[in-house]
C-alpha cells in the first residue's frame, strides 16, 4: 500500500520520496554502520534534508555546512544530502515528512511549528527580539534549551540551533516617509493570513491586506496595496524596490528559522557521533547567523543604492512603535508561561 502524508491541500507519497536519490540512499542503509579508518569515523547512513531555502542562503548553509565541519573539525564522515528550494515538497509537506522520518532534517520559520507545539510561540511576538545581540544570547540561553527540551518531548522532533532568516522586517511603502505609526494611517499593507501580523498592522494604523507573496509585486504596482513588512533580503531579491520608495526600521519582527531533525534519525547515531553532530550543528548555525547579519546590512546598502529611503527612528519614535507592538502580547502570547516572557525580556 502506498503511504501518503497529507498537509493541507497537498500530499507527499512515500513512492514519490523513494524516487529521489536522497530517499533511495536512505533506504539503502536500513541500519546505521560505523567504519573507522586512520582515526576517522564514517557514518554510513546518509541524512536527507528538505529545505525551503535556496543554495547559498544562510538558512541553507546552516545545514549544508554540518557535514564539512564534522569532517574538518571532528574527524567524522557523514553525508547530508541537502535538497534546497522545496524540491522535496511544499513547506507543509516537508514539515510532515520530517515527523515520520521520510526526511531527516528540515527547517522553517518558527510560526510554522506552532501547529505541533506552542513552546516557541513567544519568539513571534512583536518586539520579542530587539536586536541581533539579544537574538544570539537567546539562542544560546538556558531558556531556549528548556523550551527545546519541551518541544522534543511533545513531538518526534529534536530542535537544532536556530538561525536568522534575513534579520528584521522593515516597514516599506510607496507613499511617504513614516517616522511614527500615525504616518501609516490609511495605507494598505500586504500581510499573510496570520492573525498576529494583521493585528500589528491594524494597531499601527495601517490597513492589512492578506495577499500571496507571488501577487505582491503586482499589488504594489497597481495600487492594490501601498506597502509590505518584510526583510531587506526579500525586498531586494524580488525587485520590490522597483515599486517601493520608503522604509522604516521598526524592528518589530525578527525572523527565526527553526531547524529540526527527526528524533529517531538523531538517536540512531552512536553516542560519540551524535555528540559531534550536535556540536557541528552549533558551529554551522553560528557561521550562518554571522552571514545572515552581514547580509541584512548588505541588502540595506543595495536598496539605498537603488533609490530606497530607509529611515531609522529616534529613541522616542522607536518607543512609540514598540509600545503599540508589545500591547498585543496579552492577546497573542497564547498559552505561553508568563515566566518565559519575563526571562526573554530580561535578556534585552
Amino acid at each position: 500500500m502506498d503511504e501518503t502524508i497529507k498537509a493541507g491541500a497537498s500530499s507527499v507519497s512515500r513512492r514519490k520520496f523513494l524516487k529521489t536519490a536522497a530517499a533511495t540512499s536512505l533506504l539503502a542503509f536500513p541500519m546505521p554502520a560505523i567504519v573507522r579508518a586512520q582515526g576517522t569515523q564514517k557514518y554510513l547512513k546518509p541524512l536527507v534534508a528538505g529545505l525551503n531555502a535556496k543554495a547559498g542562503d544562510p538558512t541553507h548553509t546552516s545545514i549544508a555546512r554540518i557535514s564539512d565541519i564534522l569532517r574538518e573539525k571532528y574527524d567524522v564522515e557523514m553525508e547530508i544530502q541537502v535538497h534546497p528550494s522545496s524540491t522535496l515538497g511544499t513547506d507543509l509537506s516537508q514539515l510532515e515528512a520530517v515527523q515520520t522520518g521520510f526526511v531527516d532534517i528540515t527547517s522553517n520559520v518558527t510560526g510554522q511549528f506552532a501547529q505541533f507545539s506552542p513552546d516557541f510561540a513567544f519568539v513571534d511576538l512583536p518586539y520579542a527580539i530587539t536586536n541581533w545581540d539579544m537574538a544570539n544570547r537567546l539562542f544560546a540561553s538556558d531558556l531556549w534549551k528548556e523550551q527545546a527540551a519541551k518541544f522534543a518531548e511533545a513531538t518526534p522532533l529534536v530542535p537544532l540551533p536556530p538561525v536568522g532568516a534575513g534579520g528584521f522586517r522593515l516597514l516599506w511603502n510607496n507613499q511617504r516617509a513614516a517616522p511614527v505609526p500615525a504616518d501609516v494611517k490609511g495605507m494598505r499593507f500586504r500581510t499573510t493570513q496570520s492573525p498576529a501580523e494583521i493585528a500589528l498592522v491594524e494597531a499601527w494604523g495601517g490597513s492589512p491586506t492578506p495577499l500571496a507573496w507571488t501577487e505582491t509585486y503586482n499589488g504594489l504596482k497597481t495600487g492594490l496595496i501601498d506597502g509590505i513588512h518584510v526583510q531587506p533580503i526579500w525586498t531586494y531579491g524580488f525587485n520590490m524596490h522597483e515599486v517601493l520608495k520608503h522604509a522604516t526600521e521598526v524592528d518589530a519582527v525578527f525572523a527565526v528559522q527553526f531547524q529540526v531533525i527527526n528524533k529517531n534519525s538523531l538517536m540512531s547515531m552512536p553516542d560519540d557521533i551524535r555528540e559531534k553532530f550536535l556540536m557541528a550543528a552549533v558551529d554551522a548555525a553560528n557561521e550562518a547567523n554571522a552571514a545572515d547579519q552581514a547580509a541584512e546590512e548588505e541588502m540595506k546598502g543595495k536598496l539605498r543604492e537603488a533609490g530606497m529611503e530607509i529611515y531609522k527612528p529616534s529613541e522616542t519614535e522607536k518607543a512609540e512603535w514598540q509600545s503599540i507592538g508589545e500591547g498585543l502580547w496579552d492577546e497573542y502570547a497564547g498559552d505561553t508561561d508568563p515566566s518565559v516572557i519575563e526571562r526573554m525580556v530580561a535578556m534585552r
